[in-house]
């Protein structure tokens, strides 16, 4: 799950992460699934039968929406990334049915609980339940971070962003003592960070040129590193 994205630098720093797991049911023998890359865990419109922790890997959720006119193919956004111990699956809670599709960018491995097994769990735990409705929290923080980026930033301070974004998300994923993660490997394409940022691919491409260019981030294909980051938190 995406944690911080805001304009301000200062308020982003002041944020809580938003990265929350079930670590309640760590200790539960649920089932696993490996997913290749390019393959759907789950497609839209699917009824909701489990939520999944990603154990490993990496995945995109991307919703479908109809064209404004029948002669137009419907358009297809990347609405978020998904990476290990986050939870995916929440998007069909409202309905029942799976909002967009989860598609693995890479070969991944994710945990799977059972809908009809997790309610009663959370009935019975109240920490779980609590974490639930913690993960979900997040998701709705989340997504009105992501429209107030969009709805203000520039194209550079929207890569800028996307980049502290990530590598933040890794720290959460390590030890509590461990270095920020500078040395980062996109999973995702330009095209798919594009899409999620409303941007072109060309801006995106031309963005991460110009950090590069003013010393805020080193880049070789898919692979960037982090040099300054202050930079890159003050835009």
């Amino acid at each position: 799950m995406e944690p911080s994205i805001h304009p301000d630098a200062s308020v982003r720093r002041a944020a809580p992460t938003l990265h929350v797991r079930f670590s309640d049911t760590d200790a539960i023998p649920f089932p696993t699934r490996t997913v290749e890359r390019g393959d759907a865990l789950y497609c839209t419109g699917e009824p909701l039968r489990s939520l999944y922790t990603v154990q490993g890997g990496c995945f995109k959720a991307v919703a479908t929406y109809p064209s404004v006119s029948d002669d137009s193919a419907p358009h297809t956004q990347v609405t978020g990334f998904h990476f290990a111990n986050e939870t995916l699956g929440l998007d069909g809670v409202c309905t029942g049915r799976h909002e967009s599709d989860a598609i693995a960018l890479e070969p991944s491995v994710v945990r799977i609980m059972p809908v009809g097994i997790l309610e009663p769990l959370c009935r019975e735990y109240a920490a779980m339940q609590h974490e639930l409705l913690a993960i979900m929290s997040a998701e709705i923080v989340r997504a009105s971070r992501l429209a107030l980026m969009l709805g203000t930033m520039p194209a550079r301070e929207r890569v800028a962003a996307f980049l502290l974004d990530f590598s933040e998300r890794l720290d959460a994923c390590t030890a509590p003592a461990r270095e920020h993660a500078n040395e980062l490997i996109l999973p995702m394409t330009r095209s798919d960070i594009g899409s999620y940022l409303g941007l072109e691919l060309e801006t995106v491409s031309r963005m991460l040129s110009k950090l590069q260019r003013e010393g805020a981030i080193g880049l070789n294909g898919r692979q960037v590193r982090i040099v300054d980051r202050t930079m890159l938190e003050h835009h």
